[in-house]
């Protein structure tokens, strides 16, 4: 294993010519350089600051970024299948129409990147941030979402039907036209979700999410499994009824008579 350390490299030649099996960029400087088009079978990076870096268009078998700072930097129309991303910084960061399909993402923030076309089918994004990022034209198909952070993110149209939502905070989200039917949600934050007549959320147990604010009554919840508390937020919210859980006083008369 070849480790470069330390470097600042901005030429994309110079780290073509550097690049062969095993080698691993650690604590380098990459802003601000021109990586684009670059064709590679492996590239590694720990502790490596991209800032506003391109690296767009890149086609490689195995990526791995751990730890990185990439704000602003541009991935557009990468293609790294199966790569790995640990604790990187992607915010503001373009990775339109990228193909990053099953790879892993976790505990990276993406707060405000554009994503859009980008295909991340079975992508691992637990533990990572993607607040304000619009992923309605995003594939998301089969993605593992546990502790994700989606407030004030777009996720319009998108299905999660029959899956465990585990610590997910969708507070504020555009949440139209999803399908959560039959969900699990433990831990979950919906407060002033955005919903319309096309979300549904039918048959789902939503006791483990906290639902304040957002107007599920337009939501079609037929089946749902809530507590009472969530219930009686429910109505009020939703149709201005105060849902009284103590005796009434004829009920309380009759039982005193």
């Amino acid at each position: 294993m070849t480790i470069y350390e330390g470097l600042t490299l901005t030429d994309g030649d110079r780290l073509y010519a550097m690049l062969d099996a095993g080698v691993v960029f650690r604590d380098c400087d990459f802003d601000d350089a021109d990586f684009a088009n670059i064709e590679a079978d492996s590239l590694v990076m720990e502790g490596c600051s991209l800032r506003r870096a391109s690296l767009a268009n890149i086609v490689c078998a195995e990526l791995r970024m751990r730890d990185c700072d990439a704000e602003g930097a541009s991935l557009r129309g990468i293609e790294a299948h199966e790569a790995e991303m640990t604790g990187c910084n992607f915010t503001a960061a373009k990775l339109g129409d990228a193909k990053l399909n099953l790879s892993r993402i976790t505990d990276c923030d993406l707060s405000g990147s554009d994503l859009d076309g980008a295909n991340l089918f079975g992508v691992d994004l637990s533990g990572s941030r993607l607040s304000g990022v619009d992923l309605a034209r995003t594939r998301l198909d089969g993605v593992k979402i546990e502790r994700a952070d989606f407030s004030m993110a777009s996720l319009r149209g998108h299905t999660f039907a029959g899956q465990r939502i585990i610590g997910v905070n969708f507070t504020e989200a555009d949440l139209s036209g999803c399908d959560f039917s039959d969900a699990a949600f433990d831990g979950c934050r919906l407060n002033g979700a955005i919903v319309d007549e096309l979300t549904r959320f039918e048959g789902a147990d939503m006791r483990g999410a906290v639902i304040s604010g957002a107007s599920l009554t337009r939501a079609r919840l037929r089946g749902v499994v809530m507590l009472p508390a969530q219930v009686a937020t429910l109505v009020y919210e939703g149709l201005g009824i105060v849902v009284y859980e103590g005796d009434s006083d004829a009920e309380a008369r009759r039982r005193g008579g």
